[in-house]
């Protein structure tokens, strides 16, 4: 089995685990996840923030609230917008969670806004399907976050269930590592 496959059959492995989490564990796991990202030096530290907006029916670790907080709080944030056709990520300065709609896929994105190069980004909340012990992240398999991750230079911070970290995820060498994976038990970090 080549290294895709093999990706591939772990990606739905993870998806299927992550489904299985009650709506309970969601919210509670997601919220201790948020907690502990907000005790992070580098969470502390950044101007310009990058964060996914969470797909909750994917159950992707909850953002909305934060997002909705940083916005609040006059925090500088920045979210994602997915182009399907160029298959890369453009990045639009968020100033009000009311100001996402959902696209066609069902995720929430800005319709316009203030575009912030990757150079400018002090902080990049990511999402992930699951990761390893390695800090290294599997995503949906598109590859849009790869892509942007290559582009950036600050921190690169992974918020994920425990249960979808597993010892070691196969890799390639365009495999961006995180600095760190958040998950509601434990902190992994790049050693």
């Amino acid at each position: 089995m080549d290294i895709n496959q093999k990706k591939e059959e772990l990606r739905q492995q993870l998806l299927e685990q992550r489904k299985s989490i009650s709506e309970p564990e969601f919210y509670g796991a997601s919220a201790d996840i948020i907690e502990e990202l907000k005790e992070q030096k580098e969470y502390q530290d950044a101007g310009i923030i990058h964060c996914y907006v969470s797909m909750n029916e994917r159950r992707e670790v909850e953002t909305r609230a934060l997002i909705k907080e940083m916005t609040a709080r006059g925090r500088d944030v920045v979210v994602p917008v997915t182009d399907f056709e160029s298959r890369t990520l453009t990045h639009l300065r968020l100033k009000s969670f009311s100001d996402l709609e959902e696209n066609r896929w069902g995720v929430m994105e800005p319709r316009k806004g203030e575009e912030v190069t990757p150079e400018e980004i002090d902080l990049v909340i990511v999402p992930m399907v699951g990761g390893d012990e390695q800090c290294n992240r599997i995503g949906y398999g598109e590859g849009f976050y790869d892509r942007f991750l290559k582009e950036v230079r600050c921190p690169k911070i992974g918020l994920s269930f425990d249960v979808n970290i597993i010892e070691e995820l196969p890799t390639e060498n365009f495999d961006i590592p995180l600095d760190k994976i958040i998950t509601e038990k434990r902190i992994l970090t790049i050693d």
